[in-house]
């Protein structure tokens, strides 16, 4: 596969802050690669690096055989970004077509290649009712799939997407996710892409990369980074019927592996057998005369985010 991205040792700060402390990943064609990383991980900032928008403070960045520092320019026209401002993305008193036909121009593009581009992208969209309205009378999702739109006008082969169907309707995500994937698959882009939607990097990334504390110490496939758990069956018991006394009981069970602090006041059990495993717990909620909401699910890549995370807290921290 050929090499789009070679990113070493980069680091960055913000005066006393340190956003990317040594921050290392590559990236080949026709991959779907997702970062991800808890709030103020680093993600936005690495990302804005590797699309020439921030200046680095120390690292190697090669990007498409050209280097960060000394030809950003001819970077600037090989990729596509899509930032998390989308309400700054475009104009809002211009048309839709307006919009695709300036910033076209600006990439350098012909009118001739701006029309054929145009046409081809509101196809693939199925968007072409919409280019002659206002960019500011659009909804939510219409705007966002404007601003992808703009991101690929120059046919470019890599694209970073910073949270691209955040705030979307389901619908509208999925259409969008539809798209990228076949971007990837049929043309052999690239794309790099943070989301805090789990489930869509899980359907969507062919490897994942966790950054924590400005560093990226974990890369791999989905699967690999589930398997790494332990546990591939979850049980899961409302974590306020559970005092701590009861869930170190649980914990020294047989078949229970680990425990998990999922979102919404869920404990999550990762067990060795899904039926041995529920039937020891249950075992001693009955024993101890707890009541409480009690559900199963197979291990996902939240579950995976959430115990590697912890896992590289406590590795930092020592």
């Amino acid at each position: 596969m050929t090499l789009y991205l070679a990113a070493h040792h980069v680091q960055k700060r913000y005066g006393r802050h340190v956003a990317l402390q040594d921050a290392s990943l590559t990236m080949h064609q026709g991959e779907v690669l997702a970062l991800l990383g808890p709030n103020g991980a680093g993600k936005t900032t690495f990302i804005k690096i590797l699309a020439t928008l921030l200046t680095k403070d120390a690292g190697d960045v090669q990007i498409l055989g050209h280097d960060l520092d000394r030809e950003p320019e001819a970077i600037r026209h090989l990729l596509g970004y899509v930032g998390q401002d989308t309400e700054r993305s475009a104009y809002a008193r211009l048309t839709v077509a307006e919009n695709l036909r300036f910033f076209g121009r600006l990439r350098g593009l012909s009118r001739a290649q701006i029309e054929q581009r145009i046409e081809k992208l509101a196809h693939d969209f199925d968007f072409t009712a919409n280019l002659d309205k206002l960019f500011v009378t659009l909804s939510g999702g219409q705007k966002q799939t404007v601003v992808i739109m703009r991101a690929l006008l120059h046919d470019p082969p890599l694209v970073y997407l910073d949270e691209p169907t955040k705030g979307l309707d389901p619908i509208i995500a999925r259409k969008i996710r539809t798209f990228l994937c076949r971007l990837v698959r049929e043309e052999g882009k690239s794309l790099l892409l943070t989301s805090h939607i789990l489930s869509e990097v899980d359907e969507m990334a062919d490897r994942v990369a966790l950054i924590q504390g400005g560093r990226i110490p974990i890369v791999g496939h989905p699967d690999e980074l589930k398997a790494a758990i332990g546990a591939t069956e979850f049980v899961e018991v409302e974590k306020a019927a559970l005092p701590p006394a009861i869930v170190d009981k649980i914990l020294g069970l047989e078949p229970v592996l680990l425990c998990l602090e999922r979102n919404h006041g869920w404990l999550a059990f990762g067990v060795s057998d899904i039926m041995t495993g529920a039937e020891a717990i249950i075992r001693v909620l009955r024993e101890e005369g707890v009541v409480a909401g009690f559900r199963h699910h197979s291990a996902t890549l939240e579950d995976a985010f959430i115990y590697h995370i912890g896992e590289l807290d406590e590795r930092f921290e020592r």
